[in-house]
């Protein structure tokens, strides 16, 4: 997968790429990109309140809350079961929607986990959100390897992880402020295994790349408006109240 370029408008939020050493590169990019996504935010939500007053509502929420009242942009995509998942059949139920890859060594796992404890915290919820993973590695993520990576987990009859090729998926991870690129790798990384923690070893097995990208996760409310955005550090006790808000 080659490097993407995003708008020049976006273009000045993202971090600096220049060529360093694959081991010294993927850390820094990852912090980078964290920082310059909550940039990204904080521009959007600053422009769409210029002219407006402070919705008293916003107090609601722990979350960056997103102003636009246009509906979130729209994807079709495969599951890890082969079925097509659109946001238009997620309707009538709030959408928790990130960015994953199943050969992610360290944030994915993650970001996984502290989702993974937000919907344990939204037992009494069921039928009501959606948890929701798009592929950042067209190359890879398959929907054998949808599976497999959500089974590691046991989420892999509660969850949808969406995978497809880069021409369907780039336009998506572009509406959704994600810009992922591949960076060589020399090293074998191991997949941290899910036992309740994050730092276990085992599993699978990165090769050849990393993917550097962003992992936010979007709130999407019944109505298909993307209304709240989440970035790392994750608390899992504020996605589910933000969640619990979005379902009042």
């Amino acid at each position: 997968m080659s490097r993407r370029r995003s708008p020049t408008t976006e273009s000045d939020l993202r971090s600096d790429r220049s060529d360093r050493s694959p081991h010294i590169l993927s850390g820094i990019c990852r912090q980078i990109y964290a920082f310059g996504f909550a940039l990204l935010i904080a521009a959007m939500t600053s422009l769409a309140l210029s002219g407006c007053g402070t919705d008293q509502a916003d107090a609601e929420f722990k979350g960056t809350v997103l102003k636009s009242t246009e509906p979130s942009p729209p994807f079709s995509l495969t599951n890890q079961t082969g079925q097509t998942v659109t946001l238009e059949s997620l309707h009538g139920r709030v959408v928790v929607l990130t960015f994953l890859y199943t050969h992610c060594p360290d944030v994915c796992p993650i970001v996984t986990s502290q989702l993974r404890d937000t919907q344990e915290q939204l037992s009494d919820t069921e039928g009501a959100v959606e948890f929701v993973a798009i592929s950042v590695d067209p190359e890879r993520d398959t929907v054998e390897a949808a599976w497999e990576y959500l089974d590691r987990w046991k989420l892999a009859d509660q969850w949808q992880y969406l995978v497809g090729d880069s021409s369907v998926l780039e336009p998506i991870w572009e509406s959704y402020f994600v810009d992922p690129y591949a960076e060589e790798t020399r090293a074998v990384a191991s997949t941290p295994e899910p036992r309740g923690a994050v730092d276990a070893l085992g599993a699978a097995i990165a090769e050849r790349y990393l993917v550097i990208h962003s992992a936010p996760v979007f709130l999407i409310d019944r109505d298909g408006r993307r209304r709240v955005v989440f970035t790392s550090p994750l608390e899992p006790s504020d996605i589910a109240q933000d969640i619990r808000t979005l379902l009042k």
